[in-house]
């Protein structure tokens, strides 16, 4: 008889077991990186924002079979929850289970019953960016990546369960291995007039920002207008350093950069300065000669989205997040 009950301290290991079991069965397995239980545990199960009961398996007779992970949205301040705006962080069901289909289901449900009763009336499937508070680290991208299109068992339950389309997004991918840098009349004619600083964020704005500056190490990759020295484009970026248990993996191109959020002044957003800016930072990532993918998960029509999709970046699969109602609930 398939069961959910919340979380409790003896199950991170049936996580573990539960994603690695759903990410095998995906086409681009081989891209996401190898998990252990340290991950799980300082990655997610250890930042300052779970609550335990926001998460919840389910169980044929003993057998783990899914989990639902939810949040809230941070408030705009960054330094507590909009009770008001919930998500579904994660979700996932082991798609050999012969119930795998009830299972989601009954996942979706405990989950918008949990969001509600604390005082959600939206409930996000999948994370919105700028309000991801987990398993960004796990998927090697920087924004929202929402629901894969690859989990079909997932996508058709959010389906069924009366939740409609927010934004489309998309998984970019750059093997960086053999990467050469793109040299282009329009980037080259910003030399001398536009100039581009890259530094290491050290500092959190918000406890939001800290709980997440958790996963990886932070750059922020600036445009500088040099005659005016106006600010006229940004792109954050986060490098994933290896599990430091494993130090076989600590040196060589291991690590995975994600390209998070990128702003343009709206006068720059034709000129090819978000090009060049990239172009730049790709170059600095390179000279590391420790990154081996650069990746990023963008919804469509966002800058960088336009950006990626200009310079080929391989789209390697795609994705959405979902939206629902209070008044679509089922109570």
């Amino acid at each position: 008889m398939l069961t959910v009950r919340s979380f409790r301290n003896e199950d991170p290991p049936r996580l573990l077991k539960l994603w690695r079991h759903t990410q095998r069965c995906r086409t681009q397995f081989s891209l996401l990186p190898a998990l252990s239980l340290n991950q799980l545990q300082t990655q997610i199960l250890g930042l300052p924002m779970l609550e335990n009961r926001s998460i919840m398996l389910a169980f044929e007779d003993d057998m783990p079979v899914g989990y639902i992970h939810t949040a809230f949205v941070p408030t705009r301040d960054g330094y507590s929850f909009d009770h008001t705006t919930g998500q579904i962080c994660f979700l996932c069901v082991d798609s050999t289970y012969p119930g795998a289909a009830g299972a989601a289901a009954a996942l979706i449900r405990a989950g918008e019953d949990h969001l509600w009763r604390l005082g959600a009336r939206t409930i996000f499937g999948g994370s919105p960016s700028p309000s991801v508070p987990f398993y960004t680290a796990f998927y090697s991208g920087g924004e929202a990546v929402g629901i894969l299109h690859s989990d079909e068992i997932v996508v058709n339950a959010f389906h069924k369960a009366n939740y409609h389309i927010h934004q489309a997004t998309s998984w970019f991918h750059l093997d960086f291995r053999n990467y050469t840098p793109v040299i282009t009349a329009e980037t080259v004619g910003h030399y001398g007039t536009i100039d581009i600083e890259i530094s290491e964020v050290t500092r959190a704005k918000t406890w939001w920002e800290g709980c997440t500056f958790v996963n990886g190490i932070w750059f922020d990759a600036k445009a500088v207008f040099t005659q005016t020295n106006r600010l006229v484009a940004r792109l954050r970026t986060r490098v994933t350093y290896p599990d430091a248990e494993n130090f076989s993996t600590m040196y060589g191109k291991t690590w995975l950069a994600s390209l998070m959020e990128l702003r343009i002044h709206p006068e720059f957003s034709d000129k090819g300065v978000e090009k060049y800016l990239l172009g730049e930072l790709l170059q600095y990532l390179a000279a590391q000669n420790q990154i081996a993918r650069v990746e990023a998960h963008t919804a469509e029509g966002t800058p960088l989205f336009a950006l990626l999709r200009s310079q080929s970046w391989k789209e390697w699969d795609s994705g959405t997040i979902f939206v629902k109602e209070a008044k679509h609930f089922a109570r």
